[in-house]
């Protein structure tokens, strides 16, 4: 379990993180683009919970997809 010291941050990673529905739901989608704009405005625990959460194993691949272009993260190359 990741922790931040923002707690702002560590909330909105936990909203993201959530997989008590099989779906992407707006919770999770809404706390990906929070993080997104706390990163871009400087907040380097924000840039760190989004690269958490593009490699947490639970994520459902369509937020992983936009985590990775909020964070532009490049996905992993495949073999």
């Amino acid at each position: 379990m990741h922790h931040f010291e923002d707690k702002t941050v560590f909330q909105l990673y936990l909203s993201a993180k959530n997989d008590t529905e099989p779906m992407v739901n707006d919770i999770q989608r809404d706390a990906v683009d929070l993080l997104g704009i706390m990163a871009q405005k400087g907040n380097a625990e924000a840039y760190d919970a989004l690269n958490a959460l593009a490699d947490a194993p639970m994520i459902h691949p369509l937020l992983r997809e936009q985590i990775r272009q909020t964070a532009r993260i490049a996905p992993p190359a495949t073999k």
